[in-house]
């Protein structure tokens, strides 16, 4: 996808079982160029991916339906094998219940954007004075900033502070020692897990995610991989500076 038809034509479907949240994220992204469609629950969601083929899914992490929230939504999305671009949207401040965050990414998520207008409205009503992580920023300015992030193309070959080049296109990975460029030579398992964690930008990748990408039986094997890895690209691989490991969730590139 090029960056003009990512910013102007993408398809967004926006899961959400409250009408008011809809109401005005879906302006929000019209304005923003995006073509919005919407489903209000999770059943609903699933037949409109087949039906409208959208180029990612902003998806409340609750719905509101014990059988089928946001997270089963998600989890059969990468059951049936599709890789569309999952932001989820939740009240669940990440330090006030950080599992629903940790079960999000390891079923796949992309990315999360809290509803602090919703938890604004929720701290009024308890007569709580919202808190600066509430106030401090538009739900919705986040949103697009995340979903513009997740919609435009990477570039194939990059080079992370001057050590480390990658080619996303060729395979090609060099590290730059005493001023040379040499070429590094990785699995082609190891550059999967590579690729994938490059191209979650910074995010947190799930273990089960990674596992289910590139086909590796067990965390076990998966923790084996990313010590090879490591040990390959990593200027001190005892102390990582690329491939962080995100406490009970699983990997992260840093970039």
């Amino acid at each position: 996808m090029d960056k003009e038809l990512s910013e102007k034509h993408a398809k967004i479907l926006l899961v959400d079982d409250n009408p008011r949240v809809r109401s005005f994220v879906r302006p929000a992204l019209e304005d923003a160029g995006f073509v919005c469609v919407e489903a209000e629950d999770g059943w609903a969601a699933l037949d409109m991916i087949d039906s409208q083929q959208p180029d990612l899914i902003v998806l409340d992490i609750m719905l509101g339906d014990d059988e089928m929230n946001g997270l089963d939504v998600c989890k059969e999305i990468r059951k049936r094998g599709n890789k569309i671009p999952v932001v989820f949207l939740t009240v669940k401040d990440r330090r006030e219940d950080s599992r629903y965050l940790e079960r999000a990414f390891q079923l796949g998520a992309d990315d999360y954007v809290t509803k602090r207008e919703e938890l604004r409205q929720l701290e009024e009503r308890m007569g709580i004075v919202p808190t600066d992580f509430v106030t401090r920023k538009s739900d919705i300015e986040e949103l697009l900033s995340r979903i513009k992030a997740r919609l435009n193309t990477i570039a194939p070959e990059q080079r992370f502070y001057d050590y480390l080049s990658v080619n996303l296109s060729t395979q090609q990975v060099m590290i730059k020692q005493e001023n040379n460029w040499q070429d590094v030579h990785l699995t082609n398992t190891e550059f999967r897990i590579l690729s994938l964690l490059i191209k979650a930008r910074g995010r947190p990748v799930g273990k089960v995610q990674i596992m289910d990408a590139v086909n590796i039986d067990g965390e076990g094997s998966l923790q084996n991989h990313i010590w090879r890895l490591r040990s390959k690209i990593e200027p001190v691989p005892e102390e990582p500076a690329y491939i962080l490991t995100y406490h009970s969730v699983g990997y992260r590139f840093r970039t």
